[in-house]
């Protein structure tokens, strides 16, 4: 009897031991998310299987290299829209400076011609220091028909054309275009000449000399005077002129020369050429149109010649 108890007592301890081994298994299962059929039992115990699992609060390595490559290829756009939205903005502040300096000198040269001077058709033009004899009525001024280049006619040096264009234009005018501030010469006449030079500081820049039309030395060089230069980044200045139209149009002339330098053109178109904003891109264009009104003055008794 007392062996058929402890037989008993075994035979209890060993199932509540595979009970609590198979709680065991089933919880530890549960730790690592493995199904019932991934436990095995052998001699040595039950084994985990190969399965791959995940707790919900997790991800996967391919799940975090995707998000990464999402982020980059978003990080990828924002900085593109975002530079090409900075480099426009930086290309249209630096077009509006060039044309504000392209603006100002054309309308300094637009002003300068229709101020342009010319005497009346067979008289003499009075200076600053007129002495007049009641008796003869005579004067010290310079007589109305100049030689070409001087006097009160308008003379151009073709230099080029398009935007590799260097043209020279010198006239008679009165006022302040064109001129330093508080210049002695603007309350009287003036000769002013333009070019393209270098300013030694910007680069290519508009160019003015200004002077007397009247008494000058025989030595007189109007190239020995400082020039003052207008405004920078100007790189091309092309000059057409025209003194009668045809078909309702001017007839442009890139030559003014022989007995037309002592005359005035009716029109002159001006072409000016400012800097490029890239160094492949051709320079920015502006040009006007403008009819000088005293020139009809200048062809009084002159026959026009083609």
């Amino acid at each position: 009897m007392v062996m058929i108890a402890q037989l008993r007592t075994i035979m209890n301890s060993g199932q509540k031991s595979e009970v609590s081994g198979s709680r065991s298994d089933q919880s530890l299962a549960s730790v690592f998310c493995l199904p019932s059929s991934g436990r095995r039992h052998s001699d040595q115990g039950w084994r985990p299987s190969s399965v791959v699992c995940r707790l919900s609060s997790g991800f996967t390595l391919i799940e975090l290299l995707v998000a990464v490559a999402l982020l980059g290829m978003a990080m990828a756009m924002t900085f593109t829209t975002f530079y090409s939205v900075s480099k426009a903005w930086q290309r249209g502040t630096a077009m509006a400076d060039d044309l504000d300096h392209g603006e100002y000198v054309m309308q300094q040269i637009v002003c300068g011609l229709r101020s342009s001077f010319f005497p009346p058709s067979g008289g003499q033009v009075s200076t600053n220091t007129v002495n007049t004899n009641a008796a003869n009525n005579s004067t010290n001024a310079v007589s109305a028909t100049p030689t070409p280049g001087g006097g009160y006619g308008f003379v151009l040096e073709d230099h080029g054309n398009g935007t590799d264009a260097r043209d020279i234009i010198s006239w008679v005018k009165t006022g302040t275009a064109l001129l330093r501030l508080k210049d002695p010469l603007s309350k009287g006449l003036h000769r002013v000449r333009l070019s393209i030079e270098d300013d030694g500081d910007a680069g290519s820049a508009v160019a003015v000399r200004a002077w007397r039309p009247y008494a000058n030395s025989i030595t007189f060089d109007p190239m020995e005077i400082d020039p003052h230069f207008v405004s920078g980044k100007v790189v091309g200045l092309d000059c057409r002129v025209a003194k009668e139209m045809k078909d309702d149009k001017w007839d442009w002339m890139e030559v003014w020369e022989d007995a037309a330098t002592n005359c005035l053109p009716l029109a002159v178109e001006i072409t000016l050429y400012l800097e490029p904003l890239d160094r492949n891109e051709p320079p920015v264009e502006i040009q006007r149109t403008i009819e000088i009104p005293v020139a009809p003055l200048s062809w009084v008794g002159v026959q026009k010649k083609p």
